[in-house]
This record gives C-alpha cells, structure tokens and sequence, in this order.
C-alpha cells in the first residue's frame, strides 16, 4: 500500500514541475543591411628589400652610410680595395693613348701610299683590344664600388672598414618603407568577395589611434590544401613611417553591405563546439535549434543559417528551460 502511494505521489510531483510554464524574455531576429568585412591577422612585408653583399672577395675600404638611416638610389654605400686595379686601369689607358696615336699616324700614312693596309688593320685590332679591356676593367672597378639599388632605409651593418669579406657576404640590408606590402590569408569561401582593388583597413594593438586605408594588389590563385586558404597581398602608405617591415596588423576587408538575419549575443548558447538558440513555437513550447554564426557587431550576432526572420527566440532565461520546455513570454 505505501509503495503505491509513493508512486500515486511521485506521478503527481512529476506532472507538476513538468507542467510549470517558465517565464522568459524572447523575440524576433532583427533583418535589416549591414556593413559586410572580414577581419584577418596579417603580416607587414617591405614594398622592396635587398641584401647588400659583394660580387668579388676584397677588403672594404670604406663604408659611407649610416645604420637605420635614409639613401637614394645609386648612392655609394661601400667601397672596395681597388689599389691594383686602379693600377691596371692606369696601365691600359696610356696603352690605348699611345694605340690611338699610332692609328692615327698610319691613317695618315697610307693615304700617302707609305705603309700597307695589313699594317693599318692591327693598328686597328691593337686600339679595339685595349679599348675592350679598359672597359673590362673599369666594369672590375665598379663592381668594388657598392650603390644603393632604389631609395630605401639601410639596416645595421655586419662589417667594419678593413673587413674582407667573400660573394654572398650580407653587408647590411637595404628597406624600401615608404610604401608597405600587407600580408594576409583568407578562407576559401571568400573567394568571390576578394577582388583587386577590394579596399581594406589596417589597425594595431601596438600602435594607437593607427587607421591606415588601402586596396588588395595581388591574389594568389592557389588555396592551400592544407589551410584551404589563399593569400593576399595589399599596397599601403607608411607617411610617418611608423609601422616596420615584420609587424602583426589587423586587416579588416570591406566589402558591399549585405542583408543579415541578426540576435542579441545572449541568444546564441555553444555545446560541443556547435552553436544553438532557443525557439518559442505557435504552442509556447522550447524548440532547440543548431545555428550557423556568422560576424558580430555591436552586441548582436549574425545568423547564417538555422532560423527565419519570423521565429521567436529566447534571449533571457536560457538557463532555465530545454527543450520541450514550456514558457511565458515576459
């Protein structure tokens, strides 16, 4: 007898927490044009950036930059030992002076009929062969003179006046900042939104107050297969010349606006790495829904996929109820 009691009162307790209706707040998504971007961690690259090294090995006589500092184009940066050939071009030049003279000398002569043709031809030979390594030489003598090969910002220098160094040896290394490459890689479904020209917005966390514009230059036709992503390559100005080749920036794609399903934050709960809402339905009972999110912004969050713009969805009270719940709309 008492256990059937037990069980009369127990149907009864049942019944009545799963009957008791729960009060909670809810409404609709709101639809309306939003400004469609993508915000992506990027990497700042120089717009030109070059090893200075040396094509002979030689001792460095002098060097005429500053570390970190500006150069223009063709300006002398180091220059090489060219004792010997300096000597040799020396050599070779009164060779050619005195050639030259004797061409001339036979020019003169066999118009007179006084010396062979044969005679004035390696005459001839003589001044061309000179002539061909005196510009040899001058071409040895400019290759231990090292220039600047566009205007940039020089690095810190590896060696000091005196050095010997061999091919490949990195004297300093040469940074066009002035304009900046922005270095960035977009998901594959992005493939249709990035174009050339697709404009974008560089900010830092480092650098306060920085708003930099600029447009997309390059698109890699390739995805990744492994990221499936593509990478993007973005021209920027650097006029104050703060941001440095190797920053992390973020890059924030702007695109055309778009309509968006949007809900308040608090509306969208998260389990197992999938993304849920509360719905109230026609008979005011909880419906658990899977959704797709898509960007937020300012304290809503957009919808891809999972609800219509005419459901009701719980925004306040999600911790009391499930599915199957039935509810008070407050």
């Amino acid at each position: 007898m008492k256990i059937v009691f037990f069980f009369i009162f127990f149907l009864f307790f049942f019944n009545t927490e799963s009957q008791q209706v729960i009060t909670v707040n809810a409404a609709k998504p709101e639809v309306k044009k939003i400004d469609d971007f993508l915000e992506l961690p990027a990497s700042v690259i120089a717009n030109e950036s070059v090893d200075i090294t040396s094509v002979v090995s030689e001792k460095i006589k002098k060097i005429l930059f500053k570390e970190g500092k500006y150069v223009k184009k063709n300006q002398l940066l180091v220059e090489l030992n060219d004792l010997e050939e300096q000597a040799k071009l020396r050599q070779i030049s009164a060779e050619l002076k005195e050639a030259n003279l004797n061409y001339e000398r036979a020019e003169k002569l066999i118009s007179k009929g006084n010396i062979s043709q044969s005679i004035l031809d390696n005459r001839f030979m003589v001044k061309q062969k000179l002539t061909a390594q005196m510009d040899e030489m001058r071409a040895k003598i400019d290759d231990l003179k090292i220039k600047a090969p566009f205007d940039g910002i020089t690095s810190v220098r590896n060696f000091s006046e005196g050095s010997f160094i061999k091919p490949g040896d990195i004297i300093t290394n040469l940074y066009d900042i002035k304009k900046l490459k922005v270095q960035a890689f977009v998901p594959e479904n992005f493939t249709t939104k990035v174009t050339e020209n697709t404009k974008f917005i560089i900010t830092s966390n480092l650098i306060n107050n920085l708003n930099v514009n600029g447009n997309v230059s390059v698109i890699d036709p390739l995805i990744d297969s492994n990221t499936r992503s593509f990478k993007i390559l973005g021209i920027i100005e650097n006029k104050k010349s703060i941001i440095k080749p190797g920053m992390m920036v973020t890059l924030k794609l702007l695109f055309n606006k778009r309509k968006a399903i949007l809900l308040r934050e608090n509306s969208v709960f998260n389990q197992d790495n999938l993304s849920y809402v509360y719905v109230v339905n026609s008979e005011n009972k909880i419906s658990k829904k899977k959704i797709e999110v898509g960007i937020k912004i300012d304290g809503m969050v957009e919808i891809l996929k999972g609800i219509n713009a005419d459901d009701l969805v719980v925004y306040e009270g999600i911790n009391k109820i499930r599915d199957g719940s039935a509810v008070k709309i407050k």
